[in-house]
């Protein structure tokens, strides 16, 4: 496949996650990990990985995981090295929630 091919593919699957993040997050994360797995670096894979677990931990009721979600979620959106990305400043602001609401609840 070529690489402009590649790119097109990466960009749907990515795209497709997106819009299955809150419906069918397990669809969600396999989709975006077929990318990783062909390329585990991609920047623009890891920031799609990260939004998906925003979408993913915006969605947990339980604290403790929904704090797990959201710290892998960084550190994957710090990864694809957009510091500016929003999915970022979400995932950082859910984290900070979160880590107080499970506080609260110990």
């Amino acid at each position: 496949m070529s690489s402009v091919c590649w790119l097109e593919d990466r960009d749907d699957r990515l795209a497709r996650a997106r819009a299955l993040a809150s419906s069918d997050p397990g669809g969600a994360l396999a989709l975006v990990e077929s990318i990783l797995a062909e390329v585990p670096d991609d920047p623009e894979a890891l920031r799609g990985k990260g939004a998906v677990l925003v979408d993913v931990a915006d969605a947990e009721r339980d604290p403790a995981r929904a704090v797990t979600f959201y710290a892998e979620a960084i550190a994957l959106l710090e990864r694809g090295g957009c510091h500016a990305d929003p999915d970022l400043a979400a995932a950082q602001r859910g984290h900070a929630a979160a880590l107080r609401q499970r506080e609260s609840a110990a």
